[in-house]
C-alpha cells in the first residue's frame, strides 16, 4: 500500500476506533445497569470491533512497509493475519458468551430493561452503522482487506443489536427468556461473521488465483496488441492490494529478442494501466512455432 493510501487507511481505522469505544462505553454502561447479558454480548461484540481496528492499524502500518531481501513481494499479507487475528477474537468471545446465556436461562435470571435502555442500544447501532458505512467506502477505493473486514464487522453489530432490541420487546410480552436468548442469537452473527472472514482471508494466505474476469481481461490486453501476438498460461495472484500477473506470449518465431522485449515491455505497461492494482508483470516470450508444437 503507498504511503497515501496507508495515511488514509490509518486515519479511518482510528475514527472507526473512535466510533466503538463510544459504543462499547454506552453498551456496557447500560447493560450492567440492566442487567442485561444480550446487551453484554453486543458490548463485547463492540469490543471485538475496537480490537479489530486497532490490529488493523498494525496490519496497516507493516503492510505499507516496501519490498525488502527477505519480503520480494511486499508485506500485504500482513493484513490478512491481521484479519485472522479478529477472527480468532470473534469465537473465544461469542463461546463465553454462549455459556453464560445458557447459565442464566437454567437459572431463571430477568434483566431490568427501561426505556434508557432502548435509547442506548439504538444510539450504539447507529454509531456502528455510520463506522460500518465509511469503512467500506474508503476500503473499496483503496482496495483494503483490513477496511473491508473491519467494515463487515462493524455491520454485524448493528445485526447484533437489532436482535438486542427484539429481545428488549420479547422481555416487555413476557418472554422470560429472551434477553439470553438474543445474546446466543448475537454469538450466532458473531460466529458467522468469522467463519466469512476466515474464508475469505484463508483463500489469500493460500495464493488464491485471481478472479477469472482479470484473466479474461489480461488476455483481451494481451491478444488486442497485434495478431500475432498471442498469450497462454496466464496467472494472477493478490498480495495486500497488489496484483501480481505472469503469463506466457507467443510472437512469430522470426522476431529478434529486442524486438521481442520491446512488446513485453509495451504489454507490462497496458496491463499496468487496464487493470487497477496491477504491481508486476513476468512475460515469457516463445515462438509460435514451440506453441504449434504444444498442441
Amino acid at each position: 500500500m503507498s504511503g497515501d493510501r496507508a495515511r488514509l487507511a490509518h486515519r479511518t481505522l482510528v475514527a472507526a476506533l473512535a466510533g466503538n469505544i463510544i459504543s462499547v462505553v454506552i453498551k456496557l454502561f447500560f447493560g450492567i445497569l440492566a442487567n442485561s447479558i444480550a446487551m453484554v454480548a453486543d458490548a463485547i461484540h463492540s469490543i471485538l470491533d475496537s480490537s479489530s481496528s486497532i490490529i488493523g492499524m498494525y496490519g496497516n502500518k507493516i503492510s505499507a512497509k516496501p519490498p525488502d531481501l527477505d519480503h520480494p513481494y511486499g508485506h500485504g499479507k500482513y493484513e490478512y493475519i491481521a484479519a485472522l487475528g479478529i477472527t480468532t477474537m470473534m469465537f473465544v468471545a461469542g463461546y463465553s458468551i454462549i455459556r453464560e446465556a445458557i447459565e442464566r436461562i437454567m437459572g431463571g435470571i430477568i434483566p431490568n430493561i427501561t426505556f434508557y435502555s432502548f435509547i442506548a442500544i439504538t444510539s450504539s447501532m447507529v454509531i456502528s452503522l455510520a463506522v460500518s458505512i465509511y469503512e467500506r467506502k474508503v476500503g473499496k477505493r483503496l482496495t483494503s482487506s483490513i477496511l473491508l473486514a473491519d467494515s463487515f464487522h462493524s455491520l454485524t453489530d448493528v445485526f447484533a443489536s437489532v436482535v438486542v432490541i427484539a429481545g428488549f420487546i420479547g422481555l416487555g410480552t413476557g418472554l422470560s427468556y429472551a434477553d439470553s436468548l438474543a445474546a446466543i442469537l448475537v454469538c450466532l452473527i458473531i460466529a458467522y461473521a468469522g467463519l466469512r472472514l476466515f474464508r475469505e482471508n484463508v483463500g489469500s494466505l493460500v495464493d488464491r488465483g485471481v478472479d477469472r474476469s482479470i484473466i479474461s481481461r489480461i488476455e483481451k490486453v494481451s491478444c488486442g496488441m497485434d495478431e500475432s501476438v498471442n498469450c497462454h498460461s496466464v496467472r494472477g495472484k493478490v498480495v495486500g492490494n497488489k496484483i501480481f500477473i505472469d503469463m506466457h506470449l507467443t510472437v512469430k518465431s522470426d522476431t529478434s529478442v529486442e524486438e521481442a522485449h520491446r512488446i513485453a515491455e509495451i504489454l507490462e505497461r497496458k496491463l499496468k494501466k487496464e487493470i487497477e492494482g496491477t504491481e508486476e508483470v513476468i512475460v515469457h516470450v516463445e515462438p509460435q512455432d514451440r506453441q504449434e508444437d504444444r498442441h
